[in-house]
């Protein structure tokens, strides 16, 4: 996913939760380039970065990836993205 497209999304967070103090995150491309990093600066967000290769550290997010798929990707057939998005709002209590 492309930094501009997680910004975007992370602002629509905002509106709900308001801007965090710190964002823990992985080394993926999308959350090292100048991008996120200067969009993080100028909301006076610090970025934690995850070890490289770190398991301990990536587990939450490896756990949510692997009940997702098993318990929604792997269940339900979408015609398209806004069903995905639905299905995934109506199990998120669940996931």
């Amino acid at each position: 996913m492309p930094a501009g497209r997680v910004i975007r999304y992370l602002d629509k967070l905002v509106e709900y939760h308001g801007y965090l103090f710190k964002i823990r995150v992985d080394n993926e491309p999308e959350f090292t380039g100048k991008t996120f990093i200067d969009w993080a600066k100028s909301h006076g967000i610090t970025i934690d970065y995850i070890q490289a290769g770190s398991l301990y550290q990536n587990r939450y997010i490896e756990r949510f990836n692997r009940t997702y798929r098993t318990e929604v990707l792997d269940v339900y057939l979408f015609n398209n993205l806004e069903q995905a998005r639905k299905v995934t709002e109506e199990c998120g209590n669940h996931l």
